[in-house]
């Protein structure tokens, strides 16, 4: 849980830096910083022409990349990390963040200096930093309206993007993206079985260049995802905890037709790799599940989206570091990669004219059930090539900005043009819709990353974000993922072949992350007036949300769990997200 920080003050000669974690190179006239970790060492000590054998630290690689590579260091480094480099005697700062957005440097810049941190929390408690809040980025937030830029909550704070670096000099700012993802890439092997293969490498690597130097554990389920993280790690250690949330005993779990309770799956893969050590994990009774989550705030100085989610896997989390361990793996973002169902291949079928290939797989897939059928055709087919698009009605129900708000900053064509859509279209290309997703996600996860880190008390990575395999999976074909009606096929085979025991490999039901939701918001129904009440006195907050409609929310409560599921969008999305944000805006203002 590394970091950086500093100011520097460009028209004094006679020193004007103050840096904070960052090592001398070059007889002490530059200075470089890192914070997270470096991968793929190996090519990178090769491209630098340093011994082999030889074993420096990530701090001193990344030095080495800064006096080979100036300003362009960051383009030949990979891993999840942000890079800070002063170059004194040039004056001038330059300041880098990873492709994945795994980490980012926070920045602002004054009349005479920069002051930078890799967290908001850092950078706002530093002498002269501004604090006010940009209403439109909240406006934005609340909307799921993300955009791959360098916006924070804070109307004069900016970040690195992702894949990005940032040269500040007396000059001005220059912004250089070094990483873009490239939709018409393509990576063709000669058999099926290749594509496996290769995929089993990265994913290996991707694990081995995670548990190089920390003490991991899982934070896993019963789904593909973790699977694939427990058979890599397994071939780096003989022994790994898997830790899994599993639902608050005797508290009632939402109706869906996929699982609540993991522990079945988990059990059959532990017992087919017996150097998982599975634990079971429900929440602490004594949780405070007040939509305004005081804590985790705090810790990120800035809202985290579904925070509730965060609170659920919480004890698993604490069990980790009770554990020992440094850092836990997710399974984050690889239903974008390694485990994407390839259902979003049938528009392209479609557009290429492949009808028979289109038609058998809608057919294989929905296993003969006209209404599986029927809702496969449109989610998967007709919506991405013809739905209906958004309109200010769709935002008013999934967000708790006034109506007012929403035509201030016209958010409907805010949307249209970042390429966003409330109903998550996207985009009918396969590939293009996955890197959109990619991107809309990336330039805020460090916002989140940061929060978790300070309120977890432990690191946390995901080897399936890992850009060589991110990347890999992006270029290869479509029927990789998608083949006679087996969704996520490559996941699956690349398991199999590994002895995941088909009660995993072909499960097709989805979990249920956090089912008892509505049993734990009800817990903090009786403070949530004085929520209500505590923003509509922040200026800022009651301009912004609307207060009216989350009164009568909370006052129009579901009398079931079944009817509360029914209305989970208006209740877990927009009162929930509402009060968080409100609260946090009302923190900012010091008026709660």
């Amino acid at each position: 849980m590394n970091g950086f920080a500093g100011h520097v003050v460009f028209d004094r000669q006679d020193g004007g830096a103050g840096l904070c974690g960052f090592l001398p190179i070059r007889e002490g006239r530059w200075r470089v910083a890192l914070a997270g970790r470096l991968d793929d060492r190996h090519t990178s000590a090769a491209a630098l022409d340093l011994p082999a054998g030889r074993d420096l630290a990530d701090i001193d690689l990344a030095a080495r990349a800064v006096e080979r590579w100036g300003m362009d260091a960051a383009a030949h480094l990979l891993g999840d990390f942000a890079l800070a480099a002063w170059f004194g005697d040039e004056r001038r700062l330059m300041l880098a963040g990873d492709a994945m957005g795994m980490r980012t440097v926070y920045y602002w810049r004054g009349p005479d200096r920069v002051v930078f941190a890799t967290g908001l929390r850092d950078l706002l408690a530093m002498p002269g930093v501004p604090r006010a809040i940009d209403e439109v980025f909240v406006a934005d937030h609340l909307a799921l309206n993300y955009g791959d830029d360098e916006a924070t909550f804070y109307r004069d704070i900016r970040k690195v993007r992702p894949g990005a670096r940032v040269l500040l000099s007396a000059r001005g700012i220059d912004h250089h993206r070094f990483h873009r993802f490239d939709p018409e890439r393509r990576i063709r092997l000669a058999k099926d079985g290749d594509y496996v293969d290769h995929a089993r490498d990265l994913l290996d690597r991707a694990v081995a260049d995670r548990m190089r130097q920390e003490k991991i554990a899982i934070m896993g389920s019963g789904g593909l995802d973790s699977a694939c993280l427990a058979v890599a790690a397994l071939r780096h250690a003989p022994s790994v905890p898997f830790l899994t949330a599993v639902p608050e005993p005797g508290v009632p779990t939402a109706p869906t037709a996929g699982h609540v309770d993991e522990r079945p799956y988990v059990e059959a893969l532990a017992a087919a790799f017996p150097g998982l050590r599975p634990e079971f994990l429900s929440p602490s009774p004594t949780t405070d599940w007040a939509p305004e989550h005081w804590s985790l705030t705090v810790a990120g100085a800035a809202p985290y989206r579904m925070a509730g989610n965060v609170l659920w896997l919480n004890e698993a989390a604490r069990r980790a570091a009770a554990l020992g361990a440094t850092s836990y793996l997710t399974g984050a973002v690889g239903n974008l990669g390694l485990t994407w169902d390839g259902l979003r291949g049938l528009p392209c079928l479609f557009k290429r004219g492949r009808w028979l290939r289109l038609t058998r797989e809608l057919l294989l897939t929905s296993r003969g059930h006209p209404r599986r059928l029927a809702g496969l055709t449109w989610r998967s087919l007709l919506q991405p090539l013809v739905g209906r698009r958004f309109d200010e009605g769709d935002l008013l129900a999934a967000c708790g900005l006034t109506p007012a708000t929403l035509r201030r900053f016209d958010m409907a064509e805010r949307l249209r043009q970042r390429g966003n859509d409330p109903s998550f279209i996207l985009s009918p290309d396969s590939r293009r819709f996955r890197i959109a997703a990619l991107c809309r996600n990336r330039a805020r996860r460090p916002d989140g990353m940061n929060s978790l880190r300070g309120f977890q008390g432990i690191d946390n990575s995901a080897p399936l974000a890992d850009l060589r395999l991110v990347e890999f999976c992006l270029a290869i074909p479509e029927d990789q993922y998608l083949r006679d009606g087996t969704t996520r096929w490559l996941s699956r085979r690349l398991l199999r072949a590994a002895g995941v025991p088909a009660m995993v490999t072909d499960n097709r039901r989805r979990g249920y992350q956090h089912p008892e939701w509505f049993a734990h918001l009800s817990r903090a129904r009786p403070s949530l007036a004085e929520q209500v009440d505590r923003l509509e006195r922040s200026p800022t907050a009651s301009r912004l949300i609307d207060v009216e409609r989350l009164k009568r929310r909370i006052a129009d409560w579901p009398e079931t769990t079944a009817a509360a599921e029914a209305e989970r969008v208006g209740l877990q999305v927009m009162m929930q997200e509402a009060l968080n944000v409100g609260a946090y805006i009302a923190w900012v203002e010091g008026t709660n």
